[in-house]
């Protein structure tokens, strides 16, 4: 099997640019999933939540803006911490995280949370490392984890952002359903489409004109899905 800088030219490369237009489409479908994934991260009032990977801290405004959504009075807290020091910059700005800091994985973590919530992050763990890094955010978790993932092999290099160039926006690894499974996850699909998976091409070439009544699809057979919803009630 090719090695992480291999995979990365393969998918720089024709490629990779072929599959570039389903990064849009993902963002799409996981912010369609925004408000499942609140009601899953913030089930409790006074609750703390750990936001890893904060990026420029979406999820953090999101709890704080749509915590009724889950049924809640009062948002949650919410620390984060991100591998970019120009990303922690950002959210510290924004005055939105009760505690942000820079932290790169896999490393201890000093606290603990009651939800864990590591959206689009594991993917960036090279792949020798994804399980250390998982068992490490279980421990962190009091009550509940939910990682978010493309659902395919979709390896990439850095990426420009709006706070600099970002060389942890690589996607180094591919953490496939079996794995989640085999630790005791559920396990969601968010946004139709699979690219890799030959009976989701095959059903969206199909119906291509009923496309958004397969949207649906994928949250009982995440196999065709384009992004992976796993979480693991940890009480």
């Amino acid at each position: 099997m090719a090695g992480n800088d291999d995979q990365i030219a393969y998918w720089n490369g024709p490629t990779g640019e072929k599959w570039a237009k389903y990064q849009s489409e993902m963002d799409r479908n996981l912010a369609d999933a925004t408000a499942g994934l609140l009601k899953l991260a913030a089930s409790q009032p006074g609750e703390r939540v750990l936001d890893v990977g904060c990026g420029y801290g979406r999820w953090c405004h999101l709890i704080q803006s749509n915590f009724w959504e889950a049924g809640l009075a009062t948002p949650p807290l919410v620390d984060g911490f991100d591998a970019f020091q120009a990303n922690v910059d950002y959210c510290e700005r924004q005055n939105s995280y009760r505690r942000v800091w820079q932290q790169s994985m896999p490393s201890t973590l000093d606290n603990r949370w009651d939800t864990v919530l590591a959206c689009e992050v594991i993917e960036h763990v090279e792949q020798e490392k994804v399980e250390s890094v998982v068992r490490i955010l279980e421990k962190a978790a009091n009550q509940r984890i939910i990682f978010t993932t493309p659902n395919w092999p979709y390896f990439r290099s850095g990426a420009d952002t709006m706070v600099g160039y970002n060389r942890h926006e690589a996607h180094l690894s591919y953490v496939p359903r079996s794995f989640f499974r085999k630790r005791g996850y559920t396990l969601l699909g968010a946004g139709f489409g699979n690219p890799s998976h030959l009976p989701s091409r095959v059903v969206g070439k199909l119906f291509s004109r009923w496309a958004s009544t397969l949207d649906s699809l994928p949250r009982f057979l995440p196999s065709f899905a384009q992004s992976l919803v796993a979480y693991k009630d940890l009480n």
